[in-house]
């Protein structure tokens, strides 16, 4: 027990000072998920690229953790997010930021940003309570506490190329810059010319595209929240290519259609009637 608490007192002393907003004292209002896997959903690189000069709402779950170390997690306290791009806050769905060991919560970053391009790493600023009365914290960095990583991806106004996640730099950089022609580069590379016909659909749609790489893609279908609600994988070959785009059970209403080769991707709007 003396040895954990100290890990955890070592852990506590890593915090950064780059803290975001809270929007306001309360609750967000959000629902949770019911309690899963501990950590945080969607996976970062279901989260749409947000673009400069652009509003932000951007909705993520949580479970906090039962037992760390073989220690039982009475509750735990989001202190602040730090590296938020710039210009966004954040609120949690409890009016005090504390969540009881094992119980589901929401994080809402919302805003106007106004970040430079590039991939940010953000940081969690946790107070822990464990049972035996062993607190860890005020300000405890549970990125590297707990493994929390999470990252937000923030692309020219004019672009539509949103690029693939770095997971490894991102752990040891909190700001990844983005090159200002990269999006032209890629697509120009990859993909261009994606249509969707027709659009709004009601039940499928025709999805064309040009390819200057042949290769296996994946075709995926995100909602608002950045969650994956379908994914496919096609085979693609240089010039024009073509995939049908199905209902398959969605809901109404606007979704993220992303085309990916692992080297980057496209991403288009669209509408389900």
């Amino acid at each position: 027990m003396k040895k954990l608490f100290t890990t955890l007192a070592l852990f506590a002393g890593l915090s950064i000072g780059a803290f975001a907003q809270q929007c306001y004292t309360g609750a967000n209002g959000i629902t949770p998920r019911p309690a899963g896997t501990p950590g945080l959903s969607p996976n970062s690189d279901s989260l749409p690229c947000s673009a400069t000069g652009s509003d932000v709402s951007d909705t993520i779950y949580f479970t906090n953790f039962t037992s760390f170390s073989g220690t039982g997690v009475d509750s735990l306290t989001i202190d602040s997010i730090g590296n938020l791009p710039t210009g966004t806050c954040w609120t949690t769905s409890s009016a005090t930021n504390t969540f009881a060991g094992g119980a589901s919560g929401v994080i809402y970053v919302h805003g106007h940003n106004t970040a430079a391009p590039g991939q940010y790493s953000l940081s969690i600023f946790i107070t822990g309570y464990l049972v035996g009365n062993i607190t860890v914290g005020p300000n405890a960095n549970a990125n590297q506490l707990a493994g929390l990583y999470y990252w937000v991806r923030v692309i020219d106004s004019n672009r539509t190329y949103c690029p693939p996640l770095d997971t490894v730099g991102g752990k040891d950089s909190a700001y990844i810059p983005y090159a200002t022609n990269v999006g032209i580069r890629e697509i120009s590379n990859n993909l261009t010319n994606v249509s969707v016909v027709p659009n709004p659909f009601t039940s499928s749609a025709n999805v064309s595209f040009n390819s200057d790489v042949e290769g296996t893609f994946t075709v995926k279908m995100m909602n608002l929240l950045g969650e994956v609600v379908t994914s496919k994988e096609v085979t693609v070959t240089r010039g024009t290519n073509q995939t049908t785009l199905g209902r398959n059970s969605l809901s109404s209403g606007i979704y993220i259609l992303s085309i990916s080769n692992g080297n980057g991707s496209i991403s288009k709007k669209v509408i389900i009637d």
